[in-house]
Parts: C-alpha cells; sequence; structure tokens
C-alpha cells in the first residue's frame, strides 16, 4: 500500500518536471489588419520580394531571383543585423508569396549549459511565413502567418532562447510590419489595428 502511494505521490512531480523540460513546440501565429485601400494597390506596394522597405526594421533587401520560386533574398535589418531567406512560393493570382528564413546572423551569445548559445536576430528555429492580401468590401485584408520553434532545440532553453522570446520578437516583426503598411494608406492606422493569434 505505501508502494502505491509512494507512486501516486510521485506521478505530479514526474509530470511537472516532464513539462517543464520539454523540447521545442511548434507555433504558429497569424497577424492581419485591415487596410483603407483597394487590395491591387495595397498588393502593388509588398508584392516585390525584393522590397520591404515598407517594413520599419528592414534597410535594404537584395534577391537574386527577384519574385521566382527559389529566389534567395537578404535583409539587412536596421539594427546591422541580417536574415536570408528563399522564396517557396509565388503567386500573383492570389496576392500571395510563402518564404522561410536559412540562415541568420547573430546579436551575441549567452552561456548556458556548459557552452555559449548564439542568439539570433530572430530568436526562432525553422521559421516560415505567408504574406497574402484579399479584398475585403474595397478595403485590403493583409493576412502575415509565421510558423516557428523557439532558437534553443533542446530542454531546459535560456531566457532569451525560449517560446516567450521567440513569440515576443515575431509579434515585433508582424506587428510594426502591417502597422507601417496601413500608415501609408491612412496615417491615423497604429499598431492596435492589427490582430495577432497565436497557436500552439
Amino acid at each position: 500500500m505505501k508502494k502505491i502511494s509512494l507512486f501516486l505521490f510521485f506521478i505530479p512531480l514526474l509530470f511537472v518536471a516532464t513539462a517543464k523540460a520539454h523540447g521545442p513546440v511548434r507555433g504558429k501565429m497569424t497577424a492581419s489588419v485591415i487596410v483603407n485601400a483597394p487590395a491591387e494597390q495595397v498588393w502593388d506596394v509588398i508584392k516585390n520580394y525584393d522590397d520591404m522597405s515598407w517594413h520599419p526594421s528592414i534597410q535594404s533587401v537584395t534577391a537574386d531571383k527577384g519574385n521566382k520560386k527559389g529566389s534567395v533574398r537578404v535583409l539587412t535589418l536596421t539594427n546591422g543585423g541580417k536574415i536570408t531567406e528563399k522564396m517557396k512560393d509565388y503567386k500573383a493570382d492570389k496576392m500571395s508569396y510563402k518564404y522561410k528564413i536559412i540562415e541568420m546572423t547573430s546579436t551575441g551569445t549567452v552561456h548556458h549549459a556548459g557552452q555559449d548559445e548564439p542568439i539570433p536576430v530572430l530568436p526562432v528555429e525553422n521559421y516560415a511565413a505567408t504574406l497574402s492580401v484579399k479584398d475585403k468590401g474595397g478595403k485590403a485584408l493583409v493576412t502575415w502567418v509565421a510558423t516557428y520553434y523557439r532558437a534553443y532545440v533542446n530542454n531546459n532553453p535560456p531566457a532569451e532562447l525560449n517560446e516567450e522570446a521567440a513569440d515576443k520578437a515575431v509579434t515585433a516583426v508582424l506587428t510594426d510590419g502591417l502597422a507601417n503598411l496601413a500608415k501609408k494608406f491612412d496615417s491615423s492606422a497604429s499598431a492596435s489595428d492589427v490582430k495577432i493569434k497565436l497557436k500552439r
């Protein structure tokens, strides 16, 4: 009877320990905003894979194949970091394109579990996203969907590389971009107009 009681006592502890030590969990963040302009006009601003001048955190962009599938672009951020992305799909007729991050520079390192871990400029792993525009009663519904994992793939991540850090960084990228895009057509637009949904 004592053995059973001890076993039942340790089950919750084991569950808690396992929960705290879990590996990375895929996040899916959907950001959207209604822009006060026709969908075609908004798409015209964001349709070129080698032009992200509408995003305030991106200083410049180069792409080797323009809007063609497989095109690789390098984003130079205003903070000096670089993100390299590969085009996975481009559909002009549906005003949409998909891409994936394939390389990033780091902002520094954090000492964790006996070694130095790089902190990517965007603290995520296996990041892919889709940017699209649809007509919404004469206005434009712009949707930016990103899927990703935290940057630290092992258990017990440091704070700089955990899910919270990843979510915060991705939220900022999507919100800042969509809010600034909306402002190009309506000066009263703000970050509060951007709707964010996160699923894990």
